[in-house]
Parts: C-alpha cells; structure tokens; sequence
C-alpha cells in the first residue's frame, strides 16, 4: 500500500505542475492582451485577479489532497479539508474586485475564479486524448 501512496502523491504532484503551466499560459495571454488592447485593461485585471485566486484555491486543493494520502498510508485522523478557506480566497478576490470597481471589472474577476475548472477541464481532455493514443 505503501508504494501506491507515494506514486499517487508524485501523480499528483506531477499534475500540480501541469496546472500551474497552464494558469502561466493564462497569464502570459492576459499580459498580452492587456498590453496589445489597452481599452481591456480592467477586463485582464479582473481576469488576472481571479485567476490568482483560482491558483491559490488549487494549491490549498492540491494539498488536502497530499494530506489524504498521508492520512490513508499512516491511519491518522484526518485534519480539515480547508473548504472555508478556499471559500475565503474566493470571498477576498470578489471583495478586491468591489473595492476596486472603477480600476477592476467584477465580472472578469469571478470569470478568473472559474479559470481553475477550465484548466482542469482542459488538463483532463488533453490526457483522455493521450489515453487513447497510448502516450499517457
């Protein structure tokens, strides 16, 4: 049982690493875009707001998970899952984006909180194709 953890918890280490290419990837697009049309300024902003949020509840995400598996390799008792405080990112972020409003589009904000789910979507199409073609 032991090995399995371990290759699980690199697994998912592993993954942790793809998202976070993928939210520089949004990133490096954002500062682009930013630059190129200045007129979207405050869009990217919010855009880039939340997906800082987004990456911060991932990570806080990605480590329940590691912890999980501590838990079912030592039979420990399980510590919180940290659910109120993603939540609380999430709260943060939008809270920014309303202090901020005349700089910051609020609607790009909470559309960056989404950026997470996209990558992860996006994460779990590209290795379904990778599946199919043997490489994965």
């Amino acid at each position: 049982m032991n090995n399995q953890v371990q290759a699980n918890v690199h697994a998912q280490k592993r993954l942790m690493k793809r998202y976070t290419i993928g939210f520089s990837v949004w990133f490096t697009l954002l500062l682009a875009v930013s630059y190129a049309i200045p007129r979207y300024e405050s869009v990217c902003l919010g855009l880039f707001i939340g997906g800082v949020a987004s990456l911060i509840i991932l990570h806080m995400q990605n480590r329940s998970v590691v912890r999980m598996y501590d838990v079912i390799e030592t039979g420990r008792r399980p510590k919180s899952h940290g659910t109120v405080s993603r939540m609380a990112v999430g709260v943060l972020a939008v809270i920014v984006g309303l202090f901020y409003d005349d700089r910051v589009s609020l609607i790009a904000v909470v559309t960056g909180l989404i950026a997470g789910h996209i990558i992860q979507i996006g994460e779990f199409a590209l290795a379904q194709l990778s599946r199919k073609r043997g490489e994965y």
